[in-house]
């Protein structure tokens, strides 16, 4: 009889599960369109067209919303917290109603 070795068997080992990152990388982008948001909507005020800056302004502040939003799930359930603080503080800075408050509260200290 010849001795054959059967094979090991080597216990499969499930690779560890990624952890998802789209609530924070979804902050960032929100984040980021408050910016693009903000910016559009000053270039078309300065060009005398009030309605389209308008328009831009509140879809700076839905993106701001939604930036803040997605960023504090993103911290809640621990998921990409370094994009989510960014979409936060972008959000934060660039969201048009609170710039304007703080730029106003700024101009009245002068």
């Amino acid at each position: 009889m010849t001795d054959t070795i059967a094979p090991a068997i080597e216990p499969t080992v499930t690779p560890p599960r990624t952890r998802p990152v789209w609530p924070g990388i979804l902050s960032l982008a929100f984040g980021i369109l408050t910016v693009a948001g903000l910016i559009t909507g000053i270039v078309l005020a300065t060009g005398d067209l009030y309605l389209a800056a308008t328009y831009a302004a509140w879809a700076a502040c839905g993106a701001a919303v939604l930036a803040v939003l997605m960023g504090v799930l993103a911290l809640i359930v621990r998921r990409a917290r370094a994009w989510a603080v960014a979409g936060i503080v972008l959000g934060v800075v660039a969201c048009p109603p609170l710039l304007t408050a703080a730029l106003g509260g700024i101009a009245r200290l002068w």
